[in-house]
């Protein structure tokens, strides 16, 4: 044979043997998948309709309604047949289990249940619940430990190790816990010496009265004394030492103008001494004492004295209290110290911000001008360009206004764009009605479905707001996407879950969806998750598919974002409180996307976001026994709790609904605080109106997010008036009918 044929024999030879491929990708049909309706309402059903239930719907709804020996007893069958959805289950169980110890109803079966869970030890290293289903099994599996070892039960010895075995995934408290456990154990046996070694491992770990006790009383048992040795070392007294005693003395008879003024000369003399690092803070705390407004004049005066960057971040620490006052005058010492410091755009943006929320225009102005000229083209200077147009609005200096915007919408920014182009419409429409057509027109096709874009075509449309005019109202919808690696079992995941009413966990499980372009997919699997709860996704990828696709900016496919759910408990709210459903809903939508299980960075918590201080005073305003988080995550609890507080805003703001939104988001203390300073804006919230002098305060908010939020949630109100219509005839003011007569 020859060398050629005896390759090709190789290759064709090769080619045969060779196994089939496996089938690495798998298709996702929307339609076939997600066939309506597909998803079960637990959080709105009746005990008998959940009664004939699949068990796994079963389970969720005693979870969901508080069922927990119901809940404990069928999550051990439900665990015991489940394959994919195990880990899930698990959570489910220790939670019940959790609940049912809190009354004391589920003797006996702690360890029935931990000892379950542990045997799929796999569940703690895979899966989207693995992180949270091991951080309950541990809290559970150490109460169950530590009342083991007050039994003085052994056999628990080997579950203390396995613990330890896998401490680099338990906490420091968690691992002091455990050798702490072993040191009981130890003690009891009368092994002295172990009990200290495991005792003082706990104890480096995380210290407290218990381990402290333990030791001294195995130090007097081996009669040894407890040596303690210091070495204070005490720094020679120099003349920052003497200042500092100086200072600690005044401070002790509340001398406090005294003790202010050797503190800044201690910072300024010796600014690199550990006094100095001490004492750094010290000005602010005092001046923050200070109750009578002539002290606190002369602290600031004192305060004055310090060095530009020390000024500056007292008066950043102060412009973000809301102490704007005593910040501009702080801010405007730092500038004039040193206008050529690398700071001096900092020390600007705190001054002009400040003089512009106290109503001092002219000042503000000055210092806005300032910023422009030495930081154009930074995000500071693009502020002032918007804050000073909006000082030139107010003064109806509408041309000053026009030519500041215009030059900030040729920056480009998206931060000012939608802003920059509406206030420019409103200036030009005072004096040139064709360039304000035309940049009218401009904004409502860029930004068709935002405030303010729905309050320009609902103005150029005699005061009826209609759906915008597409190229094609019917459209060909991409209907299937492709599935691979973990993403097929996330999905299989999904459909079992949100068929069965677990909504939380069927979210978690889309986190491992595949990264989707085409804005016609999107459109339709916002439409299928909305369909099965999923609203916080559903929301997003609509959002996402009109913007890249203006032939998607329908009311079907809108719609997708804006569930009308939960319409029991809104209603009962509505009703107790004479505000209008679509107002709470389109609250909820901003705050959380309707994700019942939302957590925010400041830890506000569920549907209406309510931080745990309002969460707790507001429960006991309305006579409620909650537990924070658990219950914040429960509609029928977060709903009635949200919407008491924006009545409760509504009331301290004279039944503005703009200025109670701003509260509800902002705070009422910080919003009154900026409402005071400016009797212009008082006005706009007593003599309420939808014109642009009468809305031109909430681009002036001293927080961008405040701004949007507000605009954000009217926007909402709109959309939802206008879905299920062909147009909406906008009122007066724009807000009006979402109160009814206050209820009694």
């Amino acid at each position: 044979m020859s060398g050629l044929a005896f390759l090709l024999n190789v290759l064709v030879t090769t080619a045969t043997a060779a196994p089939a491929p496996a089938n690495v990708m798998r298709k996702v049909d929307l339609n076939r998948d997600l066939k309506a309706p597909g998803f079960v309402n637990l959080y709105e059903m009746d005990a008998k309709a959940v009664a004939k239930l699949p068990v796994l719907a079963q389970l969720k709804a005693h979870e969901i309604n508080g069922r927990w020996n119901e809940c404990l007893t069928l999550s051990g069958r439900v665990f015991a047949v489940q394959k994919d959805l195990k880990g899930w289950v698990g959570q489910t169980w220790l939670h019940c289990l959790n609940k049912t110890q809190e009354k004391k109803t589920s003797a006996g079966q702690e360890d029935r249940v931990l000892t379950a869970i542990a045997r799929q030890w796999n569940l703690f290293e895979d899966g989207p619940w693995s992180q949270d289903l091991w951080n309950a099994w541990v809290a559970q599996e150490l109460n169950y430990l530590s009342a083991e070892v007050g039994k003085k039960n052994r056999k628990i010895e080997s579950r203390i190790e396995r613990l330890l075995d896998n401490s680099d995934k338990l906490s420091r408290e968690q691992k002091s816990q455990c050798y702490q456990l072993l040191g009981d154990f130890a003690l009891n046996a009368n092994d002295y010496p172990q009990a200290q070694f495991l005792y003082e491992e706990a104890q480096s770990l995380k210290d407290s009265k218990y381990l402290t006790e333990k030791l001294e009383f195995l130090a007097k048992a081996r009669n040894q004394a407890v040596a303690s040795t210091s070495s204070t070392q005490i720094e020679a007294i120099g003349e920052d030492g003497k200042l500092e005693e100086r200072i600690r003395v005044s401070l002790k008879q509340n001398d406090l103008i005294p003790a202010l003024k050797d503190t800044v000369t201690l910072l300024n003399q010796y600014p690199g001494s550990r006094a100095a690092k001490r004492l750094k803070d010290k000005p602010l705390e005092i001046f923050n004492s200070i109750n009578d407004s002539a002290v606190a004049a002369k602290a600031l005066d004192e305060m004055g004295e310090a060095e530009a960057s020390r000024l500056l971040e007292w008066a950043q620490n102060l412009h973000r209290r809301g102490e704007w006052e005593s910040s501009l005058k702080l801010a405007e010492k730092s500038y004039e110290k040193n206008p050529h410091a690398p700071t001096v755009t900092s020390s600007l943006w705190v001054a002009s911000r400040s003089a512009h929320f106290l109503g001092q225009y002219d000042k503000a102005l000055d210092l806005y001008s300032k910023q422009i000229s030495v930081s154009n083209g930074s995000d500071e200077s693009s502020e002032a360009l918007f804050r000073s147009s909006l000082i030139y609005y107010r003064k109806q200096d509408f041309t000053t206004a026009a030519a500041l915007l215009e030059r900030l919408v040729q920056q480009g920014k998206d931060r000012y764009d939608l802003n920059a182009q509406y206030w420019l419409v409103r200036s030009l429409q005072t004096f040139s009605k064709d360039r304000a057509d035309k940049a009218t027109q401009a904004l409502i096709e860029k930004f068709p479905f935002s405030y303010y874009g729905m309050r320009l075509r609902a103005e150029s449309q005699g005061g009826k707001l209609t759906w915008p005019d597409v190229a094609s109202k019917d459209l060909k919808l991409t209907e299937s996407f492709y599935l691979v690696g973990t993403q097929k079992k996330s999905w299989d995941r999904f459909v079992a879950l949100s068929a069965a009413g677990w909504v939380a966990e069927a979210q978690t499980e889309l986190n491992d969806l595949p990264a989707i372009k085409d804005p016609t997919l999107k459109a339709l699997l916002a439409e299928k998750l909305a369909q099965r709860g999923q609203y916080f996704t559903a929301i997003r990828l609509v959002n996402d598919a009109m913007e890249n696709d203006p032939r998607l900016r329908q009311q079907q496919f809108l719609k997708s974002g804006y569930p009308e759910v939960f319409t029991s408990y809104y209603q009962k709210e509505s009703d107790r409180y004479g505000i209008d459903v679509v107002l709470l809903r389109s609250l909820t939508r901003q705050e959380s996307g309707f994700n019942m299980k939302a957590v925010s960075t400041s830890n506000a918590l569920g549907l209406m976001q309510m931080i745990p201080p309002t969460a707790q005073d507001t429960a006991k305003r309305l006579g409620m026994k909650i537990e924070i988080p658990e219950d914040m995550f429960r509609p029928e609890i977060n709903i009635p709790m949200g919407s008491f507080y924006v009545s409760q805003m509504l009331d301290q703001f004279s039944q503005s609904v703009p200025f109670a939104l701003a509260a509800y988001n902002a705070g009422p203390y910080r919003l009154k605080k900026w409402i005071n300073a400016r009797p212009e804006v008082a006005s706009a919230m007593t003599e309420p109106g939808s014109s642009p002098e009468a809305e031109v305060w909430v681009d002036e908010l001293p927080w961008n997010e405040t701004s949007f939020y507000v605009k954000a949630i009217l926007r909402n109100t709109l959309l939802y008036r206008m879905i299920g219509k062909e147009s909406y005839v906008v009122p007066p003011i724009l807000w009006q009918d979402l109160l009814t007569k206050k209820a009694k």
